[in-house]
């Protein structure tokens, strides 16, 4: 009986080991929650539409009638490729056969890393609930501040970085700030709040077709977002950004703007590319191991146009599939198939029920691509529990104008706005 590991609980290691489950092989999934986190409506927890429980769900109880999967709550902080073993941030050791790595991206500063300390992420769950604090937070410091300059700091919001999450983050942010708080303080208007989107380039969503990514940028000023375009970030400080064209003085900085491999791949001594990311064999292999694997965000994958395949879920959720097919059947490698990505096109929401996309060679954009949107992510997300919940907070945001989830509840959080 083979001992298969897993490291990460995202959509990758996930998708692999529902797959694998049914196998003969002992499977150990390794990851530092104890739940799988469905992140592409992060967002929605760091502006308060969506409570965390409403995405995520506990690894154990989905495995928790298969005896041969094993969950282990810890990080792994070394691969010794020599002994076939891991070493966990606990001191423990783990033993495997088979290595699967589905560990995810974190944010590349470009070699600014002590902009990090002076701005929010969103990658995990702490990361949306620090967000979501520090929004509240700044709006109660604005209420009963008197220095008007100070004021005005809590009420500038800088989201940095135009992709998908920005986009998402400034376009929720705004109808948080213009619609939902609306005539509930008394010392500020709504109307002193700004909401920036700092990006480096041309355009917004540069992954969608210019005449999509122009009706991204209507929706998000419709909405009362800022856009800044061609503005490279020059610097970032406590409650300061310093671009090439202005100073934003704000205690609110999120940061959107890039992506690299997370920090275990280097424990591989593998080939890599610019992003950190492993060059990977056409079974996802690494060059030198062919019984270590790497999926999802942390492995660079050439598709059938030599462009290596994008880091989103629908990729992961395939190629778990497929070398969970190829790994656990009795099948010789040769005569496994080559993976084959099906694209099903992409999709962004802006904010305001509006959405863009792009399913084959068919473009849609405005209330039908959010309704499309939000199909899809209803149907990838995990539970009947959560599907029900999520769907109710959606109606009342759009009918009533209502976001449930606006609570502060922690006190220590990291954050640019502690006066």
């Amino acid at each position: 009986m083979s001992e298969i590991v897993i490291i990460g609980g995202g959509f990758g290691g996930l998708s692999f080991l529902k797959a694998a489950r049914k196998s003969s092989n002992n499977c150990t999934i390794i990851d530092k929650t104890n739940h799988h986190l469905f992140q592409p409506l992060l967002y929605q927890v760091a502006t308060a539409v969506l409570s965390p429980a409403d995405i995520t769900v506990p690894i154990r109880n989905l495995f928790k009638n298969d005896k041969n999967v094993n969950v282990v709550l810890d990080e792994v902080i070394d691969i010794n490729q020599q002994t076939n073993s891991l070493l966990l941030k606990s001191g423990n050791e783990i033993n495997y056969d088979t290595l699967l790595i589905s560990v995810g991206s974190s944010y590349s500063y470009f070699g600014n890393d002590n902009w990090s300390s002076h701005s929010h992420g969103l990658k995990n769950l702490n990361d949306a609930l620090d967000i979501r604090d520090n929004i509240l937070k700044a709006f109660e410091k604005a209420e009963s501040e008197k220095n008007l300059e100070l004021k005005l700091s809590y009420l500038n919001f800088v989201i940095v970085g135009g992709g998908p999450t920005g986009v998402e983050l400034a376009g929720s942010i705004a109808e948080l700030a213009y619609k939902n708080i609306k005539n509930e303080y008394r010392n500020f208007n709504t109307s002193d709040i700004n909401v920036y989107l700092v990006e480096g380039g041309p355009d917004i969503l540069p992954d969608y077709s210019r005449d999509l990514s122009d009706k991204a940028s209507k929706y998000l000023q419709k909405l009362g977002v800022t856009l800044r375009l061609n503005e490279k970030v020059m610097d970032i400080e406590d409650k300061k950004v310093t671009t090439e064209k202005e100073t934003y003085l704000t205690n609110n900085i999120i940061w959107a703007a890039g992506n690299k491999a997370n920090p275990l791949i280097d424990k591989l001594k593998t080939e890599v590319d610019n992003l950190g990311r492993v060059i990977v064999n056409d079974d996802f292999s690494i060059i030198e191991n062919n019984s270590i694997y790497v999926i999802g965000d942390a492995s660079n994958y050439k598709n059938f146009d030599g462009k290596p395949l994008p880091g989103i879920a629908p990729v992961a959720i395939q190629q778990g599939k497929y070398l969970a097919k190829k790994i656990t059947s009795n099948k010789s490698s040769e005569s496994v198939k080559k993976f084959k990505y099906k694209d099903k096109g992409m999709m962004a929401t802006i904010g305001g029920f509006k959405a863009i996309g792009v399913i084959g060679k068919l473009k849609i954009s405005g209330l039908l691509a959010w309704l499309f949107w939000s199909l899809i992510h209803l149907v990838y997300l995990i539970g009947y529990k959560s599907k029900l919940i999520v769907l109710i907070e959606w109606i009342f945001a759009y009918f009533l104008n209502k976001r449930g989830t606006r609570l502060i509840y922690r006190e220590n959080i990291k954050n640019n706005s502690n006066n």
